[in-house]
């Protein structure tokens, strides 16, 4: 029992690594995700390698080739209907979150972190660090999904936002749109700190559709 739940573990936290890594654009489409390297990096054995890549491969997140695994990737077409899912899925989360905000069932240290990560954002964009911008914006929508309390929404946007990050060319390199993103930031969190349901929603729906043109432009 004690080696089950261990490879379990590993398993677990090979695949969260993994999984960190397609968030904060470190791989790109047709990467090759080799077990001996990654087993090695990670500093565990190649079986929960094999197993979180298994994993992957079932949620579309990598696809077979001729040694192992790449990083699977979408046409321009699929990209856009991504987004577009995005846009209703986010829209979606501002609503729940913003009532729920509405009705005090949110603790007030999530207004603040929400906050901080929109002020995070804000700092690396006027850095131009799109590294760090990528982050940060990454932390501000997975925090309003997450404090949507619906955790089939929630799995949704995780798997299309690891799709959109391997994808896609870091709209935030842009730096019109990271500055006009960051102000939409500001007032996504304004509306649902202060439980304004429908200006929420409608500001997440017309924030995404905002980037969806961006990646339109430069892809």
């Amino acid at each position: 029992m004690g080696t089950d739940q261990g490879t379990a573990g590993s398993t677990r936290s090979v695949y969260d690594a993994v999984w960190a890594r397609f968030l904060d654009g470190t791989y790109s489409s047709g990467d090759r995700l080799p077990e001996a390297a990654l087993a090695d990096e990670l500093g565990v054995s190649r079986t929960p390698v094999r197993e979180a890549l298994g994993r992957m491969l079932a949620e579309g997140l990598v696809a077979p080739a001729a040694r192992g695994v790449v990083v699977a990737g979408l046409d321009h077409d699929a990209m856009l209907r991504l987004f577009d899912f995005r846009r209703d899925l986010e829209g979606y989360a501002a609503e729940l979150t913003a009532s729920r905000a509405r009705d005090g069932l949110i603790a007030p240290v999530w207004f603040q972190g929400l906050k901080d990560t929109a002020a995070e954002f804000a700092v690396a964009v006027d850095q131009s660090d799109a590294t760090a911008a990528t982050r940060s914006n990454m932390q501000f929508h997975e925090l309003i999904v997450e404090a949507s309390d619906n955790e089939f929404l929630a799995d949704a946007h995780r798997r299309a936002i690891a799709r959109l990050a391997v994808s896609t060319a870091l709209n935030l390199e842009d730096p019109t749109w990271a500055h006009q993103a960051a102000e939409q930031h500001d007032r996504i969190a304004t509306a649902i700190t202060t439980g304004d349901v429908s200006t929420a929603r409608a500001l997440s729906e017309s924030h995404i559709r905002d980037a969806t043109q961006i990646f339109s432009k430069t892809n």
